[in-house]
């Protein structure tokens, strides 16, 4: 696309305190299936890099149940190192999540893309490599810094390239792609070793490094460096391609949002210093959603059995699946793809809050009715049968990946004002990883004080607590604007929020 004259009434924007959002008037452009299909390719790409994050996730469940007290390995994992190895990786990503938050608004999210791809190659020929215990701690160090370049710029470019009726399920793909690459690298690790497992892995990172170069930045980080004629080009390619005059309506409500955005974050921008972008912790409009994400997700940890994870065939093993572990992880990855399916069919017509609430609440059932299989086979009321927790723990992957496990995601992308995304959206990552880092950290302890049947009944009570607690504060996000979202965590003139959602108040 070549150089254009930006139309009359878009660079004529007024965007003085006299013009109010509500006063614009909106024409409802249909960009049709160009604009689907333009955004879903930039989607993918970004996507690529995810495929290569749940392969990244999905390897120390690979790998411990490989090396785990295993004589005939070429070397092998103790429980303390097994712990290690296994939570590791997520305490090494806040890291680079931080450092994202500084590059997102420094270079843009397209550059954190490069910055996610160069070490996660690394950390795959590492492994590739490893033959002790301390170079597969040294691949996954590698691969968190890595990770942490990933989360928090994706799904931001995910929530500032959409149109609202298409973000929802853009971020789904999004999520899609991490259960793809789950279940990639336990398909692969069927059929071959773990060491070829990570060498085959490396391609995917080397493939979104190169396809990345053929999507647009940012509109809203373009507009955000007075790059104006670059961010209606970049608009225009993500609306189907279509001539400026198409997107000029849409190009003047960017530039009404990053002018209401600059206006609220003019305190922060003044000040000076390294640290000065933590002062959005202050802000309503980051400590609120901040605070309901968080919360959200202590519960998808417990309600998605993530601190489990890492030891699935160690879990399986114990619960009567003794034979059939390899098997049971394809399945397990099939399960999670498919809730994901689902969520992406569903999500426009149900909501993210329905699904949140139903979901979860299928999980709470399930790890009880796990917890009472673990009762039942400690007193020997019943012998073990393979099928029981092959089925129920398949529920849960199935639900969770409808909900619960990938709505908290999503919302990452929606929920932050413009000038604090880059921060916030990297630092709500940072507090995930740290705290799947302490669940997985501490899993194996609790296991071995409480029992696995008691670990689980408490898994199920701390779940019924979730259901309780977002049923009463968590609102409906889809199909609203990036404003409105905004409007119901900071209502304007302190009116309430009940036309953004009919769920109630966040608190």
């Amino acid at each position: 696309m070549g150089q254009f004259p930006l139309p009359h009434a878009v660079t004529d924007i007024q965007c003085g305190n006299e013009l109010e959002y509500n006063d614009l008037v909106e024409i409802k452009v249909k960009y049709g299936k160009r604009a689907t299909i333009a955004q879903l390719l930039a989607t993918i790409v970004q996507s690529l890099l995810l495929v290569n994050v749940g392969m990244e996730l999905a390897m120390a469940t690979v790998v411990i149940g490989s090396l785990y007290k295993n004589p005939n390995a070429e070397f092998h994992l103790s429980d303390n190192e097994s712990s290690w190895y296994g939570s590791i990786l997520y305490l090494c990503q806040p890291i680079g999540s931080c450092l994202s938050g500084y590059a997102q608004k420094r270079f843009g999210k397209k550059s954190c893309v490069v910055l996610a791809c160069v070490p996660s190659i690394f950390g795959w020929m590492l492994l590739w490599y490893a033959n002790s215990v301390t170079m597969l701690y040294w691949s996954t160090i590698t691969m968190g810094m890595g990770l942490g370049f990933t989360d928090g710029p994706a799904y931001s470019y995910i929530g500032e390239i959409c149109e609202p009726r298409l973000r929802g399920i853009m971020s789904c793909v999004i999520n899609m792609a991490c259960l793809i690459g789950v279940l990639s690298s336990y398909g692969l690790s069927y059929v071959f070793q773990w060491k070829t497992v990570a060498a085959v892995s490396a391609l995917c990172p080397v493939l979104c490094l190169t396809l990345v170069t053929f999507i647009p930045e940012s509109p809203i980080w373009l507009l955000s460096k007075g790059k104006n004629e670059k961010a209606m080009k970049a608009i225009c390619w993500l609306r189907g391609w279509v001539d400026p005059h198409v997107a000029a309506n849409e190009y003047q409500d960017l530039m009404f949002y990053y002018k209401a955005s600059l206006d609220k974050s003019k305190t922060i921008r003044e000040s000076k210093g390294t640290f000065s972008s933590f002062l959005w912790i202050k802000s309503p409009s980051v400590y609120r959603p901040l605070r309901l994400v968080t919360i959200y997700y202590i519960f998808t940890l417990i309600s998605c059995l993530t601190p489990c994870r890492p030891y699935i065939v160690k879990l399986m093993y114990e619960s009567g699946v003794k034979d059939t572990h390899s098997i049971a992880l394809v399945l397990y990855g099939f399960m999670q793809l498919a809730g994901s399916i689902g969520l992406t069919l569903t999500v426009r017509k149900i909501g993210k809050r329905m699904l949140t609430l139903s979901t979860l609440g299928i999980n709470t059932l399930a790890i009880f009715l796990f917890a009472v299989y673990f009762v039942c086979i400690k007193n020997k009321l019943i012998s073990s049968e393979a099928y029981v927790p092959m089925i129920l723990y398949s529920i849960i992957m199935f639900s969770g990946a409808m909900g619960m496990l990938t709505v908290p995601w999503t919302l990452v992308s929606e929920i932050y004002p413009n000038e604090a995304k880059g921060f916030a959206s990297s630092l709500t990552t940072a507090i995930f990883y740290v705290l799947t880092f302490s669940a997985t950290k501490i899993y194996l302890s609790v296991e071995t004080t409480l029992g696995l049947n008691n670990t689980f009944f408490m898994m199920a009570g701390s779940s019924f607590v979730g259901f309780v607690y977002l049923y009463r504060n968590m609102p409906e996000t889809e199909n609203k604007t990036l404003m409105e979202i905004e409007e119901f965590f900071v209502p304007q003139n302190d009116q309430t929020s009940s036309e953004v959602s009919p769920g109630p108040r966040a608190v």
